[in-house]
């Protein structure tokens, strides 16, 4: 095939970009509104606009967060301050009379206990050791002392205390304090559920909407709650979760919540024995309960600020960051709110088709990383890698699924020191306004092969990273999501597969469409990700056996289909041919195997696949499975196929992201899918080089991975070869003529 022309570069040199400025950078501004044709500026945490910035022919974003707007409020109504239960460091009864203090694992300027709130109605003491809730009358708390004690313990028993605090510093000024080295006061949150709270807040709201007339978008950061992130006695992250609802407390709901549900909640059902129903958990329906709860106060919240922000001929922004629970973009009520533009932070392609991929009619913005604070924006700091290892991924989801904007947030005066940093990230911007001139936001091509995550979450966890057990040793920048160990969405992010997320839930009300090639279900044993205990219920397993055996394909990462039920671990161990060896059954003899080289999933020119896996103690159970790929000693299974009536299985170990495991992954949907014969259409078979076609536009690019220069054949869509050859991250349009 002689390839066609290389389009001409017509990219516009203005639009379609968000520039963080900063009163006293002017100049900078200037300059960088010209560089990266910036057609918005707006404010960051910290930061304000001048009436010089405020004159500039731009649109102008101004942005609050309502719950921590307002300082004075808070401080005078101390009752509002936001509150959550937390779980005291468990101490061991060694006499029957022991002593908790319930704040020595956390920080104290964080955190103060709830003074109004009846302990004896609120608080649980519970023996961790037999899981029995202790008898009031059994423990006092001392208002002096802040300490409980307990009476009539069992010697050498452990005790907690779930107890209520007001959260007095905010989590996310706080973290500024600490990391950005920032100075101003502490930061504390209205909590808006009280109709005297929220009655003063929109009050605020309308009288900050009137100072603001040149603002034309409103960025809500975000709406009511912050994600959950408590803090130890140094002050140090304890707890993450970016999806936790622990901050959604409040004794009024609490009690709202039991009238409409005709049951009560205790400390108990947010503590989860000192879990916190973290995402990585399998949800309890009374957790569920809650959340839907939540997210309709949030979603009603939302929608009268909005209806504020119309009223005023503005329109409403909301950054999915911050105080954003309750106001999931997959959450079934979330179009009620009105917003006109979803805003979400993004350092790769995970995080990218999180917002690309959300529902409505939304313009879509990612904020990029590396956000323009001091963390990373200091002497020796080295933003420009992180910003090209950033690109690179987003680049190659973009191109599956586009967003309408781009945009940075921080401070410009720290980035302006960074010159070669600038220029990369005027790189980016002309090449995001590229790919929209070519393709005028047509879908790209996709393959014939349908992919279902199966999860606990579903579609409101839509793009949401699986954590495992890798992170807790994984050492990384606490201020964004990264993962250590397997990845596999992220190397899904950027196939030309379409992508939905199915629940449990979801399987044993509807079953498994028809129109899915291939189910996922990836995550440690036990948790939300893998399933737990949904695959002990007889409808989801015979659901999924039976989409699999009537042709359909499955795909089983790390400890798929896991749960310890009637002689299984891996309850899909029939589909595999493989199983988990768990100490059950040492005694009986694995099925010994021979590695198959040739088979379609591996044949590529592989030279580092990394299953993050070594012994994995996975064994072969089935003498027809193929095992594609084991560990050093012949034994751990860590990739392996097999045929379930007319469909197939794949297993592996685990899949951290990098190019050549995003290649494993797209040969092995389309093994799965029985597609072997289309691989090769919109195919580079060098892997470190991309290609993405626009039909509807007649245009395809091909783009460089990699910091070398690659030459790759390329396939197109009717599988005629050409050769392309790329410098460093390049990318090319060519027209399909």
């Amino acid at each position: 095939m002689a390839r066609k022309n290389e389009t001409k570069k017509t990219t516009a040199q203005c639009g379609s970009v968000t520039l963080p400025a900063e009163s006293g950078q002017e100049k900078v501004v200037l300059d960088l509104v010209r560089r990266w044709g910036a057609d918005a500026i707006r404010d960051s945490d910290g930061t304000q606009l001048s009436p010089e910035l405020l004159e500039l022919d731009r649109d102008i974003y101004s942005t609050i967060c309502l719950v921590r707007a307002d300082q004075q409020y808070p401080r005078e109504h101390p009752e509002h301050i936001p509150q959550k239960f937390l779980m005291s460091a468990p101490v061991t009864a060694a006499s029957s009379e022991v002593t908790i203090d319930p704040m020595s694992a956390y920080f104290r300027q964080k955190y103060e206990i709830n003074k109004k709130a009846d302990p004896k109605k609120w608080w649980e003491v519970i023996d961790r050791t037999s899981g029995e809730v202790v008898d009031p009358a059994n423990w006092e708390f001392d208002t002096e002392t802040r300490k409980v004690t307990i009476r009539n313990a069992q010697p050498f028993h452990v005790y907690t205390v779930n107890f209520l605090v007001h959260q007095i510093w905010d989590s996310t000024s706080m973290y500024n304090h600490l990391v950005n080295n920032w100075t101003k006061p502490h930061v504390i949150c209205t909590e808006p559920y009280p109709p005297e709270a929220r009655k003063h807040l929109m009050e605020y709201f309308d009288k900050w909407l009137a100072e603001h007339p040149d603002t034309r978008v409103v960025r809500l950061t975000t709406l009511a709650y912050h994600f959950t992130l408590d803090s130890d006695p140094t002050g140090a992250d304890k707890y993450r979760d970016w999806l936790g609802y622990l901050d959604t407390i409040t004794t009024e709901a609490l009690e709202d919540f039991a009238r409409e549900k005709g049951y009560r909640l205790r400390s108990e059902d947010f503590v989860d024995e000192g879990y916190y129903n973290a995402t990585y958990r399998v949800p309890s329906p009374k957790y569920l309960d809650w959340m839907a709860f939540v997210q309709r106060f949030v979603i009603g919240f939302g929608k009268e600020l909005v209806d504020k922000i119309h009223a005023a001929g503005k329109k409403a922004g909301i950054f999915w960051g911050d105080h954003w629970i309750g106001a999931e973009f997959y959450s079934p009520g979330f179009q009620e709110i009105g917003i006109d533009v979803n805003i979400g932070a993004v350092e790769g392609g995970v995080a990218l088709r999180r917002l690309s991929d959300t529902p409505g009619p939304q313009t879509k913005e990612a904020r990029f990383y590396p956000y323009f604070f001091p963390d990373v924006f200091h002497p020796g700091g080295n933003p420009l890698t992180e910003s090209i290892a950033n690109w690179t991924r987003i680049r190659r989801a973009l191109h599956r699924k586009m967003v309408d904007r781009i945009g940075y947030g921080g401070y410009l005066s720290l980035a302006a020191r960074f010159p070669k940093f600038i220029e990369h990230v005027t790189t980016i911007c002309n090449e995001f306004r590229e790919i929209q001139e070519q393709t005028r936001k047509t879908p790209s091509w996709k393959a014939p092969i349908k992919v279902a995550v199966l999860n606990a979450w579903g579609k409101l966890r839509s793009w949401q990273e699986n954590t495992s057990k890798a992170e807790k040793f994984h050492v990384k920048r606490p201020d964004i999501i990264e993962l250590g160990g397997s990845n596999l969405l992220e190397c899904l992010s950027g196939l030309p597969v379409e992508v939905q997320f199915l629940s449990f839930a979801d399987v044993e009300r509807d079953g498994i469409p028809r129109d899915f090639s291939v189910i996922i279900n990836d995550g440690d044993a036990g948790s939300a990700w893998s399933g737990g205990r949904h695959w002990a219920n007889p409808k989801v397993a015979a659901a999924v056996r039976a989409f699999i055996h009537r042709g359909g394909g499955f795909l089983g990462v790390q400890e798929p289909a896991a749960f310890q039920h009637q002689g299984r671990f891996f309850q899909l161990a029939d589909v595999m041919g493989v199983e988990k060896e768990t100490g059950n059954s040492n005694l009986s003899a694995p099925v010994r195997f021979q590695v198959v080289k040739g088979h379609f999933v591996r044949d590529d020119k592989f030279t580092a696949l990394d299953f993050y896996a070594d012994k994995n103690y996975v064994f072969c159970h089935d003498p027809k499975t193929q095992v594609l790929w084991a560990d050093k000693t012949g034994r751990h299974v860590h990739l392996a196929a097999n045929r379930f009536g007319k469909g197939r299985s794949l297993y592996m170990a685990g899949l951290p992201y990098s190019l050549e495991n995003s290649r494993l992954l797209l040969r092995a949907l389309f093994w799965l899918a029985r597609k072997e014969s289309a691989l090769k259409k919109w195919f580079c078979e060098n892997l470190n080089m991309d290609c993405a076609a626009y039909p509807k536009r007649r245009r395809y690019v091909v783009f460089n991975n990699t910091g070398e220069k690659q030459s790759t054949v390329l396939y197109d869509g009717k599988g005629n070869k050409s050769r392309v050859t790329l410098k460093p991250y390049e990318s090319k349009w060519f027209s399909m003529g």
